[in-house]
């Protein structure tokens, strides 16, 4: 019972890490799939695949890209990672096993796939760290197989040509760790003849990883950046009580915690109603998001611009994204979107031609593709155009000016009426406020909304 407990221990380590993994990546850290799959697009092309090659040590962030793009599905790309993220532990077991036919009583091994699994928490992490060290990993056990001389025989070309492909420091973790197993397993051997030392000891280690592994995975959970990427994808889905929900459970002040709320507020219609309900801590800039140059920020200045239907700017800030970070999926989604909906079929189909070298984005741009030339997209209505205009610059540092453009070009944009209204109140501009408070009457409230009325009343008050 024993000799067969300890012939299959590594198998049941292995099977315990991959269902810790998914049950995690199912439950608390499944927000953080579709933030990495939003990141990263894998293209079927020669000249995608030409980037990765053509600069040493990128093939792990090419592989990396491959599995990423699993990630859109529910749970095939949870699956998929849980499993890579096991089989880190595995290989270097089995390959201490083929070479020395001894077991590890310290589990060292499994130790670097723990450590990923913290660092997997954090919005930083790359997936290329995973896949490059299991690229190492199973060429090292490939090599395990064959006999011992040729083994250490080949162990420098493996260095230098896995240095080459994915850079040096993974196939030097990946040796080292092997080592660091050989050797434990050499030397703490001797020790497995007791039955109650090995697995007094091995439960001891065990203990000691899982009870390190759990105060880490506490301590770095970030929950309020959960509770912002949990917003922003019920906002793509049009959930807006589910955004407010998230953004009322977030702890602290963050501007774009404010963005989304408020725009939540409007789609509820409680903007004209609530919005002094909640701190506003940022003043005007809660109601948008003014161009500072800031690589995050680029991600989610459209949002605002696109529900306004001005979307020339929401199109510049989607171009700024794709500048900062690359050809993403959203960012060519919304390109595509934009420029058909402003006319511009030709640049529209530039866009359309790279997702669909994409494997869950092929069908979505060829139906782009059929109606690139009607000018027409679901749930978008670009502001009307004048003809005889001369070209205006929008302000990216103040949504006021904007905003009153809006209104003068289309009396029944709801949103921008009571988007101007809240950026009056909040900016405390009293007579501006009263001055624009007539465009209310191109809508149809059940009556002057109380916070409007307020505001009113102590502007005539002030005056007599």
């Amino acid at each position: 019972m024993f000799h067969s407990f300890m012939k299959y221990i590594h198998w049941l380590l292995f099977t315990a890490l991959c269902g810790l993994f998914l049950f995690m990546f199912l439950d608390s850290l499944a927000y953080l799939f579709p933030y990495h799959e939003q990141q990263n697009l894998f293209l079927f092309s020669h000249a995608y695949l030409d980037t990765f090659l053509s600069t040493p040590g990128k093939l792990g962030e090419y592989l990396a890209n491959f599995i990423v793009q699993f990630f859109y599905l529910p749970y095939t790309g949870k699956i998929i990672f849980a499993f890579i993220l096991s089989l880190l532990y595995l290989f270097p077991v089995l390959c201490c096993k083929q070479l020395t036919g001894k077991h590890d009583p310290l589990h060292l091994a499994v130790l670097p796939p723990l450590y990923l699994f913290v660092q997997f928490e954090s919005l930083g992490f790359e997936i290329s760290w995973a896949t490059s060290l299991f690229c190492c990993f199973f060429l090292l056990f490939m090599l395990s197989l064959l006999p011992k001389k040729i083994f250490y025989i080949t162990l420098l070309p493996f260095f230098l040509l896995t240095s080459f492909a994915l850079g040096w420091i993974y196939p030097a973790i990946a040796i080292l760790i092997c080592v660091v197993t050989l050797l434990s397993a050499l030397f703490f051997s001797r020790f497995g003849k007791n039955r109650k030392i090995y697995i007094g000891g091995s439960i001891l280690c065990l203990g000691i990883y899982a009870a390190g592994t759990f105060y880490l995975f506490v301590y770095s959970y970030n929950m309020r950046e959960r509770l912002l990427l949990e917003a922003e994808d019920h906002l793509k889905k049009q959930e807006w009580e589910q955004v407010l929900d998230c953004t009322r459970k977030y702890r602290g002040e963050n501007q774009l915690n404010d963005y989304f709320r408020n725009m939540a507020l409007y789609q509820t219609g409680r903007m004209p109603y609530d919005l002094l309900n909640y701190s506003q801590s940022y003043g005007i800039n809660s109601l948008f998001l003014p161009w500072t140059g800031d690589a995050q920020q680029s991600r989610y200045g459209h949002y605002i611009y696109e529900q306004l239907g001005y979307l020339n700017e929401a199109q510049r800030w989607a171009f700024e994204s794709l500048v900062v970070n690359g050809e993403t999926a959203p960012n060519l989604t919304n390109l595509i979107r934009y420029n058909i909906a402003n006319g511009r079929p030709e640049v529209a189909l530039r866009f359309i031609r790279v997702l669909k070298q994409s494997l869950f984005y092929r069908k979505q741009a060829e139906e782009y593709e059929k109606i690139a030339y009607t000018g027409q997209i679901r749930g978008l209505k670009a502001l009307p155009h004048a003809e005889n205009k001369k070209a205006r610059f929008s302000n990216i540092q103040n949504l006021g000016p904007e905003l009153i453009y809006i209104c003068d070009r289309d009396s029944s944009n709801q949103m921008a009426f009571e988007y101007l209204m809240s950026y009056l109140i909040l900016s405390n501009r009293q007579k501006q406020f009263v001055e624009n408070l007539p465009r209310i009457q191109a809508f149809s409230y059940p009556g002057m909304p109380p916070l409007y009325q307020e505001i009113l009343n102590r502007y005539q008050q002030d005056q007599q």
